[in-house]
């Protein structure tokens, strides 16, 4: 018979080592020099750059107003169009009276959660698009539930896209999401009485809060108080003063109509708040603005009435600057034209509202964002009070790292081992393969026990583990956790954030610690294999 050759042994690793979670960056020169810049800056104030740009560079530096230059005290303001939109539900829409009870929670939703319209769920997913948090009304899903409709198969996938899905990309759509939860729950409880689809609830929610907006049920109120509905800021005047002594052109692009623009404005900067700004750009209808370059421009006069516009040269935009600096409507042509920029690349515009304010404006038009992030205050500053639950978290990763570095040890073991003992008895005839095969049922069974053992230790391990990153997550959210990140991923939100933001901070007025000229620049990229600790 052929000689038998036995076959190549698995070697398992020589010395196995419990994998660290997370590896320290390592930082280039660069990014050190700019960290020890920005050292003085407080996190919670500072503004952090995802791509490299330099101030000096900006010819011209916009801003959006709701929720960018005005920020509005969702505890009163929200309330508005709640309220409104609650009435208009039940008194013109056929809801049931008992509707009007409901009472509105401004800190139970955030922004970057993701609506299922067709099944009345609210999700929460992180940058793979995958669905780690989900809420059926106001009913938390279970993992089995939610995995049975997001994560059945890669095929039948959704894409989180309209006109099934709706993001919460601005503070104005929280409302939204309050209500129709609300709404979708309390379908389920009273199913005589509301037997409208979820995907038609969340259509009339829409339009009543959106009503709201149009019909003055919100303007009006804030028009007769704003202090109650808007936070002040002084270092705001400041803030648009050193932009515009530093030689930028400073304008505004808002959707708000010119009336309640001079309302909010009035209120933040005083009865001259024109002479802040170059150019002001009322019903700007966004994103339409960025998309549509044949929307039609008008003049703002004096007395609020409009005039037609004609921008066809350089010098039509001068001259009709000369006139009046408010317009309302046009396109992103028009602005450049009244800029005079050469380039989209010149223009820094400062927004809040994902989609409107940053995505079209960066995908479409090559302008410079800068993402308003009013959340990341607190978010950073409970990191920082909650770093021993992080740390216990890491704790619990590695310690499960390490009893899977031993499992895994084992199994290769019992697995070479196997291999050995039948390569033992085909060589040693009849005699030697009762005793190999004794010998082998010892090793086996003692290995077995050894790797039920660290199965048991895992589970525990995996356990505690979970309860860490519960605590952790409950700490920013009871509901939805960090803002950021979808356990240990960053969240949908945050990719966003990171490929469509230029810049992103917490309030517009952190701007005021930066001189005009500043080079902003991010942080070297790593992949997975950049953090590897030194052999």
């Amino acid at each position: 018979p052929p000689r038998l050759v036995a076959p190549p042994r698995l070697v398992a690793p020589p010395r196995l080592v419990a994998p660290r979670r997370a590896y320290a960056p390592r930082m280039t020169a660069t990014d050190v020099s700019e960290a020890a810049a920005s050292a003085a800056i407080p996190a919670s104030t500072n503004v952090f750059c995802n791509r490299a740009l330099n101030l000096g560079g900006i010819q011209a530096v916009g801003f959006d107003m709701d929720y960018t230059l005005a920020e509005y005290v969702p505890e009163t303001f929200d309330l508005l169009a709640y309220d409104g939109a609650i009435e208009k539900l039940v008194n013109t829409m056929g809801y049931p009276a008992a509707v009007l009870d409901l009472v509105y929670d401004p800190h139970a939703y955030m922004r970057g959660l993701v609506i299922d319209k067709k099944r009345g769920n609210l999700l929460k997913l992180d940058r793979h698009k995958y669905v780690k948090v989900a809420y059926h009304g106001l009913k938390r899903m279970t993992p089995e539930e939610r995995k049975a409709i997001y994560a059945t198969s890669f095929e039948t996938a959704p894409a989180f896209t309209p006109p099934d899905f709706s993001t919460i990309d601005t503070a104005f759509l929280l409302v939204d999401a309050c209500l129709f939860c609300q709404l979708v729950s309390y379908k389920d409880d009273h199913p005589d009485e509301v037997t409208k689809s979820y995907e038609q609830i969340y259509r009339d929610v829409r339009r009543a809060v959106d009503l709201c907006h149009c019909d003055g049920v919100i303007k009006d109120a804030v028009a007769v108080n704003p202090a109650k509905y808007i936070r002040s800021d002084p270092a705001l005047a400041t803030m648009l003063t050193a932009l515009k002594q530093g030689g930028k052109q400073v304008f505004i692009v808002t959707n708000s109509l010119y009336d309640y623009t001079d309302v909010v404005l009035r209120h933040l900067l005083g009865a001259s708040w024109l002479d802040y700004f170059d150019l002001v750009v009322c019903g700007a209808r966004k994103p339409g603005f960025l998309l549509d370059p044949y929307l039609p421009i008008f003049q703002v006069r004096q007395d609020g009435s409009l005039e037609n516009a004609e921008i066809i040269s350089p010098q039509d935009g001068a001259r009709l600057l000369q006139r009046s600096r408010v317009f309302q409507g046009g396109n992103w042509q028009h602005l450049h034209a009244l800029l005079q920029l050469a380039s989209g690349s010149g223009l820094l515009y400062v927004g809040d509202h994902m989609y409107s304010d940053i995505l079209r404006s960066k995908r479409t038009l090559g302008w410079r964002t800068l993402l308003i992030v009013p959340e990341l205050r607190d978010e950073l500053l409970t990191a920082e009070e909650t770093r021993h639950l992080a740390a216990a978290v890491d704790e619990a990763y590695a310690e499960r790292a390490a009893v899977e570095a031993r499992l895994q040890h084992l199994e290769i073991r019992r697995s070479q081992l196997e291999i050995d003992s039948e390569v033992e008895a085909l060589l040693e005839g009849d005699g030697g393969a009762a005793k190999a095969e004794a010998l082998s049922e010892e090793a086996l069974a003692e290995l077995d026990e050894r790797i039920a053992e660290a199965r048991d230790q895992q589970r525990v391990l995996s356990s505690a583990l979970n309860e860490a990153l519960c605590r952790q997550h409950e700490a920013y959210h009871p509901a939805w956790g960090r803002l950021f990140k979808t356990g240990a991923q960053n969240s949908r939100w945050a990719q966003q954030v990171q490929e469509y933001a230029c810049l992103y901070t917490s309030h517009v007025t952190n701007l005021v610690q930066f001189a005009p000229d500043t080079s902003f620049r991010a942080l070297s990229d790593l992949m997975p294999h950049d953090r590897a600790p030194p052999a």
